[in-house]
C-alpha cells in the first residue's frame, strides 16, 4: 500500500506521465486492474487517449471511470445492483412533500415555498451538505450561538426542518445520488476488484469531505494510489501560508492526502515533479508557457 504525488505546472504532462506508467505497468501485470479516476466530464475523453496509445488499441484490465461510476461497478461486483437511486426531479417532489407536511413548523420559508425554483435552492443546500457530511443535528450549534442574528437562526432551522423531514422520507426507500459514494466506503472492502488495485487521480482541484473520506478506505485497499497535484515547481507542496495563495486548494489536498497516508500507516513515495519540455503542452507557445 502506497500513495504518490505527481507535481506539476498545468500542461507539464502529469497526465501524459500517470497514462504512459498505468499502460507499461498494466502490460507487465496483466492480471492487476487499474483505476483512473478522472472528473465525470473528462472520462470519454481519456478513455480515447488510452485506447490510442495502446499498442493494439483495446484496454483489458484498465477502467476509465467517475467517482460515481466506479461505485456502480463495485455495486454490480458485490450484487448491490437494485439501489433505489434518488433521481434530481424525485427529490424535487419529495421535498414539496416535505414542505407540505411540515408547514406549520416553517417560520421564514412558508411564504416562499410556492415560488418558482424555490425548491430547487433548497434542494440544492440539502445536496451540498450531505457532500460535506453534514447532518441535519449538525446545524444545532449554529442554531443556539447568541451572536447569530435572528433572521439567519430562522432560516437555519427551517432548512434543518426540510433537511430532517427529507432525511426520514427516504429512510429505508430510496438513496440520493450524494450518498452514493457514502454507501460505496461501507462495502468498499468487500470488493475484489480493488484489492491490490492500482488507482490513479487525475484531473481534479481537490475533492469533497465525502470523497475524501472514501480515501481513506480506498488507501487501506488498494496496492498503489496516485493523485495528480498542479502546482508550480518553485512551490513547496507542503507549506500552506493561507487561503490567499494561488495554489492553496494543491496544498490543501497535498495536506489532507498526506494525513489520510499518516492515519491509515501507508507507506508515501517520493513526489515526482513534471518540468516543462519539449514534448509538453506549451512547448511550441513561450508566450503562453510564460503566462
Amino acid at each position: 500500500m502506497s500513495l504518490q504525488l505527481v507535481f506539476g505546472n498545468s500542461g507539464s504532462g502529469k497526465s501524459d506521465y500517470v497514462c504512459r506508467k498505468v499502460l507499461a505497468q498494466s502490460k507487465e501485470e496483466p492480471e492487476r486492474t487499474f483505476f483512473v479516476l478522472v472528473p465525470e466530464q473528462f472520462t470519454m475523453q481519456m478513455q480515447r487517449e488510452f485506447v490510442a496509445r495502446q499498442e493494439h488499441h483495446c484496454i483489458m484490465n484498465v477502467d476509465v471511470v467517475s467517482f460515481n461510476r466506479l461505485a456502480y461497478r463495485i455495486f454490480d461486483e458485490l450484487g448491490m445492483g437494485n439501489l433505489n437511486i434518488l433521481e434530481e426531479t424525485g427529490k424535487n417532489l419529495v421535498l414539496r412533500r416535505v414542505a407540505g407536511q411540515q408547514q406549520e413548523q416553517l417560520v421564514l420559508m412558508k411564504s416562499s415555498m410556492k415560488k418558482a425554483g424555490y425548491i430547487s435552492e433548497i434542494k440544492s443546500i440539502i445536496s451540498e451538505m450531505t457532500q460535506y457530511r453534514i447532518a441535519p443535528g449538525q446545524l444545532d450549534a449554529l442554531i443556539e450561538q447568541e451572536a447569530q442574528p435572528p433572521l439567519l437562526r430562522y432560516k437555519i432551522l427551517d432548512i434543518q426542518t426540510m433537511y430532517q423531514g427529507f432525511e426520514d422520507y427516504l429512510q429505508g426507500k430510496f438513496i440520493t445520488a450524494e450518498e452514493v459514494l457514502e454507501v460505496f466506503s461501507q462495502v468498499a472492502e468487500e470488493s475484489k476488484l480493488l484489492k491490490d488495485s492500482v488507482i490513479v487521480m487525475d484531473g481534479f482541484t481537490g475533492f469533497t469531505p465525502v470523497q475524501y473520506h472514501l480515501l481513506e478506505r480506498l488507501i487501506s485497499i488498494a496496492g498503489e494510489i496516485l493523485v495528480t497535484v498542479t502546482l508550480d515547481e518553485r512551490e513547496d507542496p507542503y507549506l500552506c501560508r493561507g487561503v490567499q495563495e494561488l495554489f492553496y486548494m494543491s496544498k490543501k489536498t497535498v495536506q489532507a492526502l498526506s494525513e489520510i497516508a499518516v492515519r491509515k500507516h501507508v507507506e508515501i513515495k517520493d513526489p515526482v515533479w513534471m518540468c516543462h519540455g519539449e514534448k509538453t503542452r506549451f512547448a511550441h507557445s513561450p508566450a503562453l508557457l510564460w503566462l
